[in-house]
């Protein structure tokens, strides 16, 4: 997949949600990492766009640094996933998915709207 499109892609997400055209919400649906290398760290989000499910989180990978040693790093993934949650396509890594993940953490926590309403 061309690069510069997945960038425009995710730069326009990050666009629309703020905008609030993309909603996102929590989802009690949680990725299964089975050997144990990696964890889901904080909430998963989903939306649909044009009739395709999307899937966004924080997680964590181990990183070895020799065989008994390691730490753990932290990453974003996003990814289509179909009705039962199963992984259809994961968008390739940028470092602009921690802005597109807390820009939707940002909108589902309704923080802006608690500030708003304080603030009259």
């Amino acid at each position: 997949m061309d690069e510069n499109k997945v960038s425009k892609f995710i730069l326009e997400l990050i666009k629309r949600t703020k905008m609030k055209d993309v909603i996102w919400s929590t989802s009690d649906r949680v990725p299964i990492f089975p050997d144990g290398g990696e964890r889901y760290t904080d909430l998963v989000y989903t939306s649909e766009l044009n009739g395709k499910i999307f899937r966004i989180y924080k997680y964590q990978i181990k990183v070895f640094r020799d065989e008994y040693e390691y730490e753990w790093s932290e990453r974003i993934k996003f990814e289509n996933v179909d009705s039962l949650f199963n992984v259809v396509y994961e968008i390739p890594y940028q470092y602009s998915l921690f802005n597109l993940y807390e820009t939707v953490r940002e909108q589902t926590s309704g923080i802006e709207d608690l500030i708003d309403d304080f603030l009259k």
